[in-house]
């Protein structure tokens, strides 16, 4: 059953049981379905469960590469998906969604302020904006970025919100332009300068997965380098990784996201597997694997990572968006 409350809101009314029913089946799935390489290293050892895949009652939602951002603060995720934002609670139930009517254009990245506005980024009449919306999806206003210089066009496809700013990456141009939470502009990171000589020469250098962590430290890969790379707050940048399909080698990379401990989970779309690597960059595990099972993956292409350590990954092939249990020892 569908009920309207409002012109860009669907909420979905769930039935008691229903709700019972899918607790029971997702407790279930949480015992039977352990994976798990565990190596052992200096570091504590990294065990990632298969929970579920995001679903509605008629199965797993056949999602390809959406975007997926998780609300730590309500413990709600959001997935982009055809230009619409679908909302799910803790328990992955999908409780509304709204975007379809919102005239923004294409809508490319999410977040969730401490007060529950849901800012969107979209691309519209060839340049970026920002929205501010309330918990229901209707819009509030544009955020303008202030204070740009005058060179610098405002063109961002990714977002990022974490301590009261705002991070706009331009993946193609390996560029972050930071302000604060009213959109005012700080300073702006080319990261291909900071590069090696010899990596910036290299075509097709850009970044892919692209994250901040809760101290601030940046995070982003470069497939055609093999490489991950940390931008600290001091400015400093460092990096690891070699091309290789021994584990905690790389095949291709894509997303990337840091968990409660500070370990770096990357993903590899050519092995179709999560690696994990300590804050020191040692390699600890790796998880997730092709195959057809439940707790496998395909083409994996971007994660997220949610305040209870529960990692969000999207697929191809219409798999969707599948959901880990980390726990550490």
């Amino acid at each position: 059953m569908t009920e309207r409350t409002g012109p860009n809101r669907r909420r979905r009314a769930v039935p008691g049981w229903r709700r019972r029913c899918c607790a029971a089946a997702l407790a279930a799935a949480a015992v039977t379905c352990v994976l798990l390489l565990s190596v052992d290293t200096a570091s504590a050892q990294v065990r990632a469960t298969y929970l579920y895949s995001l679903s509605d009652f008629q199965g797993r939602l056949p999602y390809d590469w959406a975007r997926v951002y998780v609300d730590e603060d309500r413990e709600e995720t959001y997935v982009i998906f055809g230009n619409i934002v679908r909302v799910f609670n803790a328990s992955a139930m999908e409780v509304f969604d709204f975007g379809d009517d919102l005239n923004l254009g294409q809508l490319l990245d999410v977040a969730v302020d401490p007060g529950g506005e849901i800012i969107l980024l979209s691309y519209k009449d060839s340049r970026s904006i920002v929205t501010r919306c309330n918990f229901r999806g209707e819009p509030l206003g544009q955020v303008e970025i202030k204070n740009l210089p005058a060179e610098l066009p405002f063109s961002a496809n990714r977002m990022i919100y974490r301590n009261g700013l705002f991070y706009f990456a331009t993946l193609g141009a390996a560029s972050v332009i930071i302000t604060d939470e009213k959109g005012v502009f700080r300073e702006r990171i080319e990261f291909l300068k900071l590069l090696e000589v010899e990596d910036q020469k290299k075509a097709g250098v850009e970044m892919i997965g692209f994250t901040v962590d809760r101290q601030g430290n940046i995070f982003f890969t470069m497939p055609v380098l093999f490489k991950v790379f940390k931008y600290a707050p001091d400015r400093a940048l460092t990096s690891f990784g070699s091309p290789g399909s021994i584990p905690g080698k790389f095949g291709i990379l894509a997303g990337i996201a840091a968990d409660s401990r500070g370990n770096l989970h990357v993903l590899d779309k050519l092995k179709s597997a999560v690696q994990v690597f300590d804050k020191d960059f040692n390699f600890v595990t790796a998880f997730g694997y092709r195959g057809a099972r439940p707790e496998n993956l395909i083409v994996p292409d971007s994660l997220a990572i949610d305040g209870r350590d529960r990692l969000y990954v999207t697929q191809g092939r219409r798999r969707g968006v599948s959901v880990f249990a980390l726990a550490y020892e």
